[in-house]
């Protein structure tokens, strides 16, 4: 994982944001195929407080995914800023996890449950 603490003591982690874009969106990139939406993305999400890893168009149920590394609260601002323009229809943002140190814990966690009538 990805994880580290910011000179602001605040921990920055790796994000994947997956989104569907609106149907004004659709309409403005048919009008001006040729613009630089790696760009625009960029500049949104640094004014966010985050850092653009990479930025794809995909195939299938949604349209975009990007990469961004940062604090939760700057990268839910991004969704924020998105959703609030008009530009994304949906926009779900994913962490990236240890899932060793995940499942570490649940094991440790299992010792711990107890089941109602045992």
């Amino acid at each position: 994982m990805n994880t580290n603490i910011n000179n602001k003591g605040g921990f920055v982690a790796k994000f994947y944001l997956i989104g569907k874009i609106s149907k004004d969106l659709m309409e403005r990139m048919q009008k001006d195929p040729s613009a630089d939406r790696y760009e625009s993305t960029k500049k949104v999400t640094e004014a966010a407080g985050a850092k653009m890893i990479s930025y794809e168009w995909v195939r299938g149920r949604f349209d975009v995914i990007s990469c961004v590394e940062g604090e939760f609260e700057a990268v839910v601002g991004l969704k924020i800023a998105f959703k609030n323009s008009g530009l994304m229809e949906d926009l779900m943002i994913h962490e990236v996890i240890d899932y060793n140190k995940a499942f570490g814990n649940a094991a440790k966690a299992a010792n711990s449950v107890v089941k109602p009538g045992k």
